[in-house]
C-alpha cells in the first residue's frame, strides 16, 4: 500500500455507515454526499500529518455534518424569502414517511439508506446499481463491470437503438472481401 492507500481503505469501509448517518440527518441524499465528499477531502488534508482518529467514522460523520450545516446556513443567506401565498400549503409528503421511518423498528441507517436506494418505482436493475453506489462507494465503471456491459445505459448519451446484427448484405460483402485476391482492384498500391 502507498502512503495514502490506508486513508482510502479507512474510507471505503466507513462509507456505508457515514453515509447512513448523513441522509438520516439531512434527509437529502444530494447533501449528504457533498458532506461525505467535504469530509474526506478534509481527512485527506489532515490525517497525513495528524494521523488517523480514534474513531474514522465518527470524525467524518461530524466532519461532514459541519461542513453541511455551514453549506445550508450559506445558501439560506442567499435566498430571498418567498411570500406568503406561495408557503400556505405546509402539507410536507415527505416529511411524515420520513417520520414514519424513524419511528420504525429500523433504526440502522445503512438499513434506511438501502431502503431509500431500493424504492419500488425504480426498474430493479437502477435499484442495484444506486445501491451500489450509494452503499458500497462503487464507481459506474465497476457497476457496469458488474453488469456486465461496455458502457452503462444510465450514463449512455446516446438514446438511439443498437442494430442488433449486420444485415445479410453486409456479411456476404465481409465474406466476398476476405475471398478477394492481394492487390485488387489493380489501381490501389
Amino acid at each position: 500500500m502507498n502512503d495514502l492507500g490506508w486513508i482510502d481503505a479507512v474510507l471505503g469501509s466507513a462509507r456505508p455507515q457515514v453515509m447512513g448517518a448523513l441522509l438520516r440527518y439531512f434527509r437529502d441524499l444530494d447533501t449528504a454526499e457533498e458532506a461525505f465528499q467535504e469530509a474526506c477531502l478534509r481527512a485527506l488534508r489532515t490525517w497525513p500529518q495528524n494521523g488517523p482518529p480514534r474513531d474514522a467514522a465518527a470524525w467524518l460523520i461530524l466532519v461532514g455534518r459541519n461542513a453541511a450545516m455551514d453549506d445550508v446556513r450559506r445558501r439560506a443567506k442567499q435566498v430571498a424569502l418567498p411570500d406568503e401565498a406561495a408557503i400556505s400549503n405546509l402539507d410536507d409528503a415527505e416529511s411524515e414517511l420520513a417520520e414514519r421511518l424513524d419511528g420504525a423498528h429500523y433504526r440502522d441507517d445503512i438499513l434506511r439508506l438501502l431502503f431509500i436506494c431500493c424504492h419500488p418505482e425504480l426498474p430493479a436493475t437502477q435499484q442495484i446499481a444506486l445501491a451500489l453506489r450509494i452503499v458500497c462507494g462503487l464507481s459506474v465503471k465497476q457497476i457496469a463491470r458488474a453488469f456486465l456491459v461496455a458502457k452503462p445505459p444510465w450514463n449512455s448519451a446516446s438514446p438511439a437503438p443498437r442494430r442488433a446484427s449486420p444485415t445479410p448484405v453486409c456479411r456476404s460483402r465481409r465474406r466476398a472481401r476476405r475471398n478477394v485476391p492481394s492487390g485488387w482492384p489493380p489501381w490501389r498500391p
